[in-house]
């Protein structure tokens, strides 16, 4: 599930509300909600098994019924399994949500590719001012960022 909504930069209602029927021919068809377009986007293939969902969300759902949701819990559930395993990994808790997932996957297509229109379609806005949001520099990333240069005598 946390893969899945970090790849396709999903909310928690969205991820949990995917059927097995969404998967078909290599893709995830995504309803996306709060006014933003549907999308298809490819299920990601990686080297490492662990991240290889195109592999692991079609094997994970050959035996499922049409229509049957592949994640059958609701999204606090979903809420609560992402704060356990972002606190196993040492991330602050105020970002210890699923939505941060969404927020990390927007903000690292900007910043390799500087394309706002990028992550417009892939997030499925409507508007470029809802993805604007992911061009601005994190408070914590920006300190971070400040004391190296200060560091390196730049500042």
């Amino acid at each position: 599930m946390i893969l899945v909504a970090y790849c396709h930069g999903l909310r928690a209602s969205e991820v949990v509300a995917i059927v097995r029927d969404d998967i078909k021919d290599g893709h995830l068809d995504i309803r996306r909600l709060k006014g933003s377009k549907r999308t298809i986007q490819p299920l990601l293939e990686h080297a490492d098994p662990l991240l290889n969902e195109r592999l692991a969300l079609i094997e994970f759902v050959r035996e499922m019924y049409p229509n049957q949701p592949i994640f059958p819990v609701c999204r606090r559930t979903f809420g609560r399994i992402v704060a356990r395993h972002a606190q196993a990994a040492g991330m602050p808790a105020h970002k210890r949500h699923p939505h941060m997932l969404k927020h990390t996957i927007a903000t690292e297509i900007y910043r390799k590719t500087k394309d706002l229109t990028l992550v417009q379609a892939h997030l499925g806005h409507v508007s470029g001012a809802s993805s604007m949001e992911y061009t601005k520099k994190d408070a914590e990333l920006a300190a971070v960022e400040v004391q190296a240069l200060i560091n390196l005598g730049e500042l």
